[in-house]
C-alpha cells in the first residue's frame, strides 16, 4: 500500500484493546514489513501503533483501534513478548539475548553493543524493516547487558 493511500489520524494513540495500555506509533513500512504475505490484505489504510507489554500477544494495532495484528501473524519473534530462547535482541545483526548471557556467563563482559553500534554508524542497520517496534535496539540491548550482569554478580548466571 502507498504512502498515499493512508488514512491520517490526528488522535491520541490508542491503547490496546486486549489490556488497556497505551501503544507508540510504528512505521507503515515496519507492519508491512513483517506481517506475514498472508495477513497483509487485512491491513487498513490507518497508521498503527505498537502494543510493548510483554504480557499481551497483540503486536500492532490501528489507529483507530478497529484491526489488531497478533504475534503469530508476523515473520519475526517479537522479542518483548517472548519468553523462551530464541529471544531477538538485535533484529538487524542477529543477535539475540542468550548471546548477551553467554558473553557475560564467559567474559564478565560483552562486545555486542559497541558492535550493534559500530554497524549503525557504518549504516548497515535496518530496523524499521527488521525490528518489530520500528526502532534502534540500542536501549533493549544495553538492559539485557545490565540484566544478565546483575544475574552473574547474584550468582545465577
Amino acid at each position: 500500500m502507498s504512502e498515499c493511500c493512508i488514512v491520517p489520524h490526528t488522535g491520541a494513540p490508542p491503547t490496546c484493546p486486549m489490556n488497556g495500555e497505551p501503544t507508540k506509533p510504528v512505521g507503515r513500512k515496519t507492519v508491512e514489513s513483517l506481517t506475514k504475505p498472508e495477513a497483509r490484505s487485512a491491513l487498513t489504510p490507518q497508521p498503527y501503533h505498537f502494543c510493548n507489554a510483554p504480557d499481551c500477544d497483540t503486536v500492532y494495532v490501528s489507529a483507530l483501534g478497529d484491526h489488531l495484528i497478533t504475534k503469530d501473524t508476523l515473520t519475526a519473534r517479537v522479542g518483548i513478548k517472548e519468553t523462551e530462547d530464541p529471544i531477538p535482541l538485535c533484529y538487524c545483526f542477529g543477535y539475540e539475548r542468550a548471546d548477551v548471557r553467554d558473553d557475560i556467563r564467559r567474559k564478565n563482559d560483552t562486545d555486542i553493543q559497541s558492535i550493534i553500534t559500530q554497524r549503525v554508524k557504518a549504516g548497515e542497520c535496518r530496523c524499521e524493516e527488521t525490528n518489530p517496534s520500528g526502532g534502534c535496539c540500542l536501549g533493549d540491548v544495553a538492559k539485557a547487558i545490565k540484566h544478565a550482569q546483575a544475574l552473574k554478580d547474584q550468582g545465577l548466571l
